[in-house]
């Protein structure tokens, strides 16, 4: 199917994503570009209109590689089952985690249907300092093994250069679009992923021309950046764009940070530091307040028959480190212990506007909080949906 069939019919985008934030963050694309857009938590499907995008979050960043490689392929074969003929991968911008093993589940899956399929991988996002050149990935002008990432807690990148981080995958350079796809028409003969280079907005537009008119034998992988040309470049052709309106916050917003990152600690400092000091407050548990549920109330009691009336409510994960277990198996448990937090603090009316800073902990809380998909509305700021949600008894939140 090419782009030009996509008229005049319903279209269903589904997005794949490795964790929650990059489902949230790609599928806010779709939102900006106005398509009618859910994240799901469930396989519970809300009732669609015609032109609507889908994103569902696997967790598989940090899973071992044939897990991952598994889990993916059975969610792309779910979606095919479904009838979708659009379907992104989104994986890390920095390539974090089991980005090799995701691509092959998919890719199975994908020609199961569309024998001649092949990945098309950008992962470049420009306008949030990552580009590709050289056959490398660049974060903010520096080589991905020198920037944050590479010193990243939980899956750490060693390398920039991607025929080491995709064995078997082939590199080819921006161009115009003819170029484009004769470089990658030329390349899928022996390449089953190929890896197209992008250092400016402009490029990652062209390409998403390339994959509309390559139709389903393209499978697109890459950040939200590539999203944001796709949804443009598989709108049908006379639908009516309309970007809908910021929903109002109201009262305390609560504002959690869970990962323990050095980024996610500057970017609450910078936050800190722009606000009145009477206008936060912050709470931050100790690794004992997390050692038990008994010890977790007895925090939560206290803080709630203390805490001051403020603008914004900070519910900050401990800097030191949960004994016991795996990196990843403490995080979850440190994310589910700071879920709990929140919701409790929800269940007595103390915010219904959540700011949710990290994966894990989003993902913990909105499961502590019943909510089972959200309506996602439009960008904040690049990269940071806002949405709406409904939990457990019908308690309606602005989730950020």
């Amino acid at each position: 199917m090419d782009n030009a069939a996509v008229t005049a019919q319903a279209v269903r985008v589904a997005v794949i994503a490795d964790d929650l934030t990059g489902a949230g963050d790609t599928v806010v694309q779709f939102a900006q570009k106005g398509w009618k857009s859910w994240l799901l938590r469930t396989g519970e499907v809300p009732q669609l209109p015609p032109v609507a995008a889908v994103a569902r979050a696997l967790n598989t960043r940090a899973l071992p590689d044939a897990e991952a490689s598994e889990r993916t392929r059975e969610a792309t074969c779910a979606q095919l089952a479904a009838g979708v003929t659009r379907l992104y991968l989104k994986i890390d911008s920095t390539m974090r985690g089991s980005v090799a093993a995701q691509l092959s589940g998919a890719l199975e899956a994908w020609r199961s249907v569309y024998p001649e399929a092949f990945v098309v991988l950008c992962p470049a996002y420009p306008v949030m300092g990552r580009v590709i050149r050289d056959g490398r990935l660049w974060v903010n002008g520096v080589s991905l093994e020198d920037s944050p990432a590479g010193s990243d807690p939980v899956t750490p990148m060693k390398s920039s250069v991607f025929t080491e981080l995709v064995p078997g995958a082939a590199v080819v350079p921006a161009g115009s679009a003819a170029e484009l796809l004769a470089a990658i028409s030329a390349a899928a003969k022996q390449h089953p992923v190929i890896v197209v280079e992008a250092t400016e907005e402009v490029h990652l537009q062209t390409l998403a021309q390339v994959v509309a008119q390559l139709g389903t034998q393209a499978l697109p992988a890459g950040s939200a950046g590539l999203a944001l040309a796709l949804a443009e470049a598989w709108l049908p052709v006379g639908e009516v764009v309309q970007t809908p309106a910021l929903p109002q916050a109201r009262g305390t917003m609560l504002l959690l940070r869970s990962p323990a990152n050095e980024v996610s600690r500057r970017q609450v400092a910078r936050l800190l530091a722009s606000l009145p000091a009477e206008a936060c407050s912050v709470l931050t548990p100790n690794v004992a307040d997390l050692a038990s549920e008994d010890s977790l109330r007895a925090w939560i009691g206290l803080q709630s028959s203390i805490l001051p009336k403020a603008t914004l409510l900070l519910v900050s994960a401990p800097e030191e480190r949960v004994q016991g277990g795996s990196l990843v198996d403490v995080s979850r448990r440190v994310a589910q212990a700071m879920a709990t937090i929140v919701a409790s603090m929800v269940s007595r009316g103390l915010a219904r506007t959540l700011i949710l800073l990290g994966g894990d902990g989003a993902d913990a809380t909105l499961d502590a909080l019943g909510v089972k998909h959200l309506r996602v509305i439009r960008s904040v700021v690049e990269g940071v949906p806002v949405a709406e949600a409904e939990g457990r008894d019908g308690q309606r939140f602005i989730v950020v």
